[in-house]
């Protein structure tokens, strides 16, 4: 099989002028030969998928299953309810899904990568994937190599950490390779794309630049663990069942003649009634709803979610790393003064400053700075340049004179006699100033040789502009329990002033990071709040040991500097004006590159995951308990040689579904919730779960018990009504617990619900059940239920079965979320 490079070799190689590029001739000649750099897009599921993973999950075939058998057995409309519920579920999840993928594909339009390329003589810009084969690209600081290829002109640097796990900067010059996958660190350069497609080192933009750390969804782990557990109970359980009522003689396998016999349909419907109300209805569609809810409501914040699940870590997220610039300040300097380190030389320090900046090509705020301030001064001519990166904190630049200067930060500049040097600068890093020294070499230097010993000539004082917001949005933070790290390449002084001005905690706290080891840095990182003079390694580790002490981090980041954090981070966020190898690695990117939506983010998250861990308690506590009973009667059935039944119909199950699961559980998802989220999603849906479990089991049994003991005084039609009415206001009591605290909305909720719950069982006993009675359905009622075989002692039995488990369970969920949260405490300590 030839390969894709061998391909491209049938093209005979050309000689392409640096300042026309391709013309349109020659791109069309590329694009009929199909060498279009074509790479994968991180795109949103198709809508065929989405119709797929809405409908054809485990619980929802085997519930169409249990329809086609209950139409084939004869069974009235009114049995099918659940499947109805089932329909309305599936219609809502689509609809969420479709409107979150329409959402996201159109932030995605603006997000996608482009490129500059050289054609016909101009620079223009095209989406990354109409790249053509010679294309030239032009390249500069922070931007992702799209295809592989040739330097030819130009001195960059690039990071190839997202392909080899190194992240060292590699010098690349005219002549040398450069990858996809790899980002540029420092410098600009014209690079010809050498190939395309698929015969890219890389292979695709998207395989590469996406091999870093997923989010660790416990979510999905836990769902998918619960779902396997009553998997394995609804197959156990529903053919120990059909076995059961089989070797009874009520199912007559095979040859069977008439199924809609008035004891197989009975015996087909129990079984039914057992498998409907053991599966968690709606849970799944619940979970994709609630996430797709997320992902909607965070678009119209302008926040473009990569990553589905990582809404779960922004629940959780206790520390949040940012950089100072573009967070607390807005990314804009001007140049305050320029203090010269004894006499005015006799060169013009002006041009000298702009000849520097403008031969590197930097784009960062400080070159912005220096460019707008300087700009009606002259370029001088110049050799060489050594563009600014954030390990050596400097750029350089050699003069057609042999001069030399460099442009740096005082830590990083070799010179001599540092004390008055750093007298001043000091000086003005106390101010909340940046302060960067301009020295002097008459020695000349390459990329490749150490730097000779400098003299300083002045220094540049810039002054950055906090944002307007920076003070709203740290006490944001501060008041939801999430601790702010500021990590800057900075002076410490300088920052550690800044964000003491914008309010952060332990401002005071600063380090330098210079010259420490990451072991060292690993060590003393929880230590602190401000960190400077951090290289990209370091900002790495401070995230690690973070967490290695318990905490889940997020971090914020915009530039190549951040890669490597925001990798480790458990929710990154990345600015969609920052560099694009950032963006491709981040969990989120906000499109208006605006700090100000953090805490729309973070409390986006927190009110997902709060609201689901809730729904699927609600859900969780029904199927396990119908689980209990489906168990319990069958072993009573095989004891009694088949004289005790499954006391639910089908039907009996509709009021729980209807109300206190499905609408209860529905508003309970949309609303808004910044709880702090404490331990692990298992642990809080178990808490929630089992006090509402046991006191479920406890009413059964009591009722039950009674009419085993005494079946004259509570017959066991009654003692099934009785049971289904206590489950239902067990399950209200339920909703009510964890609304709690109570606000407005769970308020005006939990009283809704219990408007609807006994409006809808006095509707069905007074004016649905007398109008309907038949031979079908004896009682009349929709539900099933036998209201008036219930006498007053039997309203006194059910009312104080009521009342003795109530307080159990309250007491119950207290005791529970005290020693999960004594747990969690714990773990932290540790």
């Amino acid at each position: 099989m030839v390969s894709k490079s061998r391909k491209h070799d049938h093209l005979d190689p050309i000689d392409i002028d640096l300042n026309v590029g391709l013309t349109d001739k020659e791109v069309k000649i590329r694009q009929d030969k199909g060498l279009v750099n074509k790479i994968s897009k991180n795109v949103t599921k198709s809508y065929g998928r989405i119709i797929f993973d809405n409908v054809f999950n485990f619980f929802n075939i085997i519930l169409f299953a249990i329809a086609i058998f209950m139409i084939i057995v004869g069974a009235e409309p009114r049995k099918f309810f659940f499947a109805y519920i089932l329909i309305a579920n599936i219609g809502i999840g689509i609809y969420q899904d479709v409107k979150a993928r329409r959402q996201v594909d159109k932030l995605r339009v603006v997000s996608y990568p482009t490129v500059n390329v050289l054609r016909n003589g101009a620079t223009i810009e095209i989406p990354a994937n109409e790249i053509v084969l010679h294309d030239i690209v032009i390249l500069k600081t922070g931007n992702q190599i799209i295809a592989d290829g040739t330097v030819l002109s130009g001195n960059i640097e690039v990071n190839e950490s997202l392909l080899t796990g190194e992240s060292n900067n590699i010098l690349k010059q005219v002549g040398d390779q450069v990858y996809s996958g790899s980002y540029l660190t420092s410098g600009m350069a014209k690079v010809r794309v050498d190939k395309v497609g698929k015969a890219n080192y890389a292979e695709t933009l998207q395989s590469k630049a996406k091999q870093f750390k997923r989010p660790k969804s416990e979510i999905l782990k836990t769902i998918n663990t619960i779902f396997k557990i009553l998997g394995v109970a609804v197959v156990v359980i529903g053919i120990a069942t059909a076995v059961t009522y089989w070797l009874e003689g009520k199912f007559e396998w095979p040859g069977m003649q008439n199924m809609v016999d008035s004891d197989f349909r009975d015996s087909a419907l129990k079984l039914s009634a057992s498998i409907t109300s053991m599966m968690p209805v709606g849970m799944y569609l619940f979970v994709s709803m609630t996430l797709a809810v997320g992902v909607i409501r965070l678009a119209k914040h302008r926040v473009l979610v990569q990553e589905l699940y990582c809404l779960e870590m922004l629940a959780r997220v206790d520390v949040l790393c940012l950089d100072k610039t573009g967070t607390i300040t807005d990314g804009t300097m001007n140049v305050k003064r320029i203090d010269f380190l004894g006499e005015k030389p006799q060169y013009d320090i002006e041009n000298v400053l702009l000849t520097l900046v403008s031969a590197t090509g930097d784009q960062n705020a400080t070159a912005v700075a220096i460019q707008n301030t300087f700009k009606d001064h002259e370029v001088l001519p110049f050799h060489m340049s050594l563009p600014f990166n954030s390990e050596r904190k400097m750029s350089a630049v050699m003069l057609n004179d042999g001069r030399c200067f460099v442009l740096g930060a005082k830590e990083f500049l070799p010179v001599k006699h540092k004390d008055k040097l750093y007298e001043v600068c000091e000086s003005y890093e106390r101010q909340g100033l940046r302060v960067l020294v301009l020295a002097y070499s008459k020695k000349a230097f390459t990329f490749k040789e150490e730097m000779p010993e400098v003299k300083p000539v002045c220094v540049v004082v810039l002054e950055d502009h906090i944002k307007d917001d920076a003070i709203k949005n740290i006490t944001w933070f501060k008041k939801n329990g999430v601790a702010i790290k500021v990590i800057s390449g900075d002076n410490p002084i300088s920052v550690s002033e800044i964000a003491k001005r914008v309010g952060v905690d332990d401002a005071d706290k600063w380090i330098s990071l210079e010259g420490m080891s990451l072991e060292e840095v690993k060590d003393i990182a929880h230590e602190f709040t401000v960190f400077g003079r951090v290289s990209p390694e370091q900002k790495e580790v401070i995230v690690e040991s973070l967490q290695g002490h318990g905490h889940v981090v997020a971090m914020t980041g915009d530039g190549v500097n951040d890669i490597l954090a925001l990798k480790a981070a458990d929710c990154s966020i990345a600015m969609a004006s920052g560099s694009d190898a950032a963006k491709s690695v981040a969990h989120l990117v906000t499109m208006d590159s605006n700090f100000s939506s953090l805490p729309e983010v973070v409390a986006e998250g927190r009110r997902v995951i709060n609201n689901l861990q809730r729904t699927c308690a609600v859900f969780l506590i029904k199927s396990f308990y119908i689980m209990f009973v489906a168990a319990v009667f069958l072993i009573a059935s095989w004891a009694t040689h088949g004289n005790v039944k499954y006391p639910y119909d089908v039907n009996m199950t509709n009021i729980w579904e209807l109300i206190t699961v499905g609408i209860a559980c529905f508003f309970l998802s949309l609303q808004p919730n910044s709880e702090k989220t404490e331990s692990t999603f298992m642990k809080n849906i178990l808490t929630m779960v089992f006090p509402g479990l046991l006191t479920q089991m406890l009413a059964m049994v009591i009722i039950f018990s009674i009419t085993w003991i005494n079946p004259v005084f509570l017959p066991r039609e009654t003692a099934t009504t009785m049971a289904v009415i206590s489950f239902t206001a067990i399950s209200f009591m339920t909703i009510v617990f964890i609304s709690m605290p109570f606000d407005v909305y769970r308020s005006v909720l939990c009283g809704a619900v219990g408007f609807l719950v006994v409006a809808f069982f006095l509707i069905d006993c007074f004016l649905y059940a007398p109008h309907n009675i038949s031979d079908k359905n004896p009682t009349g009622s929709f539900f099933s239920l036998s209201y008036h075989s219930i006498n007053n002692s039997n309203w006194y039995v059910l009312v104080l079965t009521i009342a003795l488990v109530l307080p159990l369970y309250y007491g119950a969920m207290v005791l529970g979320r005290f020693l999960n949260k004594h747990a969690e405490e714990k773990r932290m300590k540790k």
